[in-house]
């Protein structure tokens, strides 16, 4: 519950008051659901000794709680004979829309790699003077979030397609949605971050010169950054690459690493090779 915004909490628990949830598996540790909404999403959710695995079919949902999700916990509760949470337990511990205010906002920006992501989401439309309705974007695009798992190119570019296809919606808003685009970015660097260990160096060497490469071919075709919201993946790209040449300073990947972020970087008119980016980590806008 205490990664679940109470807005996404109030609609799961109209999903399950519906009947739109239908269990298909069950056990006392694990579920899989089907769940009627604006389509059928698959839902899998797993208790695990730190925590629960949680995965869902539907556009929202990453490392992030969905509506779905609530209401297929909701059920599989209420079969396991255990009541719901009242609703002032609900009010307390999920998350809340953050009254930001400039200090925070500026404090983001000073400190990247430590900024709250939840106030770059929307600090564009608190302060903007002729604020639009725009698309609200997922919090992350549909990424394994279990750090054990290693991570394949593969399964970063499925991710990163999912973003391309979000500025393709028809309100969505290359500036009132940068914010959400760059906090959704980096949401899925620092998934990256977390199954570094457990992914082999070439992948994970690999995955960055890829994840550069689509930095500047398309989050910055995507995205008005006018207002510095490429700051927070730039950030996490350059610890990440930080990271791994720490650990594998001679590693013949690198070689290829170079090769596609000096050719990238020739196209966009900047000096770009490992170490350069690797200082991207230092970046504020101070």
């Amino acid at each position: 519950m205490g990664r679940t915004r109470v807005e996404v909490w109030k609609r799961g628990e109209k999903y399950a008051l519906e009947g739109r949830v239908q269990i298909t598996e069950s056990d006392d540790t694990q579920v899989k659901a089907i769940v009627s909404g604006t389509e059928s999403y698959e839902v899998f959710l797993k208790f695990l000794a730190r925590g629960i695995r949680k995965q869902c079919t539907c556009p929202y949902a990453g490392g992030d709680v969905c509506k779905h999700m609530v209401a297929t916990s909701l059920i599989w509760d209420n079969m396991r004979g255990f009541a719901p949470p009242a609703e002032d337990k609900v009010e307390l511990e999920t998350i809340h829309p953050p009254p930001i205010s400039r200090k925070q906002i500026a404090t983001c920006y000073a400190h990247p790699l430590k900024a709250d992501l939840d106030i770059i989401r929307v600090a564009t439309d608190y302060y903007n003077l002729s604020p639009k309705k725009h698309a609200r974007l997922p919090r992350c695009p549909r990424i394994e979030t279990y750090e054990k798992v290693p991570l394949t190119l593969t399964e970063v570019k499925g991710a990163l397609k999912q973003m391309e296809k979000w500025a393709k919606r028809k309100t969505y808003h290359n500036y009132f949605c940068a914010g959400e685009m760059a906090a959704a970015f980096s949401e899925m660097l620092d998934i990256l971050e977390k199954r570094l260990a457990s992914s082999p160096p070439e992948v994970m060497i690999g995955i960055m010169a890829y994840c550069v490469d689509w930095y500047y071919r398309k989050f910055e075709q995507m995205v008005d950054g006018s207002d510095g919201v490429w700051i927070f993946p730039v950030a996490r790209i350059g610890k990440i690459v930080t990271r791994l040449l720490e650990k594998y300073p001679e590693h013949p990947a690198w070689h290829e690493f170079n090769q596609i972020v000096e050719e990238i970087g020739i196209w966009w008119g900047d000096d770009l090779n490992a170490e350069t980016i690797a200082r991207w980590r230092n970046s504020n806008l101070n």
